[in-house]
């Protein structure tokens, strides 16, 4: 069972992983304010004076400690909860929890989190892992490290439904999971089924296909957002979706013009164009920016990520997809559900799934 609890914070902590933290620890125990973060107000405190460029404040404050510690802890509560408003600003009913005036945090009702409010949680629990904002509890090394090697499989997986959400909900298309696939005669099913929701395409019969074809099983991608509605060939675009979790070595996985030429060798007629999109759940750096400018790819870093995935137009073809990734979605979620938070009041778990 996966365990874990808060992590002290320091200077090099980013607010995003420490907003993640404090979320976690709302949702499991219903409700939190700032002040349960893990702080070294020692360090905080001297940072804080040093970042005043009066030198008069800075001797008063030194004098008053206990004055520039409360004024810390106000400007630390404040912009997280600028941040948590942010959060659900972009997420809207889909965000798990909601702020009240006394900047607490509160989680809402189990009926009322939905499978995308669950997969931000799961978002949150990487981003605050890799923040070192939250740390896994176990028996010892081994164990703590096998709890974690079975969270990031998992998330792998979910990651690919929560990178089909935010394309789909950034671009206002519609997405069709093909990561699941554990054969060629799988993928030309669902190739052919996409089609026929789609209204355009002809897949190449699978007695054509080359040992290539047959042994990528996915076809190099995770997901498929159509943009521009069936029946609609013309004006419609086809974004290849990779997800990946991988922070370094990336080269492979950015959406490249040869992954979407193999791709096109499934179609004996062309549904649309193809556009690369690759989405990871870490912030922007120009290094990836500039593999996938190079590469004709759309990227998608985590504030994107965050942006897109709870965004829905309405219109029932949408919909429809998006409920279906709902319900795929939910058995992975069952993992996470095993989960426990502890703090120094107790062990709290979850009863959602």
């Amino acid at each position: 069972m996966l365990k874990f609890r808060l992590a002290p914070l320091n200077s090099a902590s980013a607010t995003s992983d420490v907003l993640a933290a404090w979320e976690l620890s709302s949702f499991f125990t219903g409700e939190a304010t700032p002040d349960i973060l893990l702080i070294d107000l020692d360090n905080a405190r001297e940072s804080y004076i040093e970042s005043m460029a009066n030198e008069m404040d800075q001797s008063d404050y030194r004098n008053e400690p206990q004055m520039a510690e409360d004024e810390l802890r106000e400007d630390f509560s404040n912009s997280l909860a600028d941040m948590a408003r942010s959060r659900e600003s972009e997420l809207g009913i889909h965000y798990p929890l909601s702020l009240d005036e006394n900047n607490c945090l509160l989680k809402k009702d189990s009926n009322e989190v939905s499978a995308v409010g669950f997969c931000y949680l799961v978002l949150q629990f990487f981003r605050a892992l890799n923040g070192e904002t939250i740390e896994i509890v176990g028996e010892g090394l081994m164990g703590r490290r096998g709890a974690r090697r079975e969270f990031d499989e998992n998330f792998r997986k979910i990651f690919e439904f929560i990178a089909g959400y935010s394309v789909a909900g950034k671009r206002n298309g519609v997405p069709f999971m093909i990561s699941a696939c554990r054969s060629a005669r799988q993928l030309e099913r669902l190739l052919k089924k996409w089609c026929g929701e789609t209204g355009s395409g002809r897949v190449l019969p699978l007695d054509r296909w080359d040992n290539e074809q047959r042994r990528t099983k996915d076809g190099k991608v995770d997901c498929l957002v159509h943009v521009g509605g069936p029946g609609m060939p013309g004006d419609a675009e086809i974004m290849l979706v990779g997800a990946t979790v991988q922070e370094n070595n990336i080269d492979n996985k950015v959406m490249r013009q040869d992954i979407l030429n193999f791709f096109r060798s499934f179609f004996t007629e062309q549904p649309a164009a193809f556009r690369g999109v690759l989405v990871r759940p870490y912030d922007q750096d120009e290094l990836t920016r500039l593999k996938c400018v190079r590469n004709h790819c759309l990227l998608f870093s985590y504030e994107e990520v965050v942006q897109g995935m709870g965004n829905r137009n309405g219109d029932d073809y949408q919909l429809r997809a998006m409920r279906r990734l709902d319900s795929e979605v939910c058995r992975l979620l069952q993992n996470f559900g095993r989960a426990e938070y502890l703090d120094d009041h107790g062990e709290y778990g979850l009863n959602e799934f």
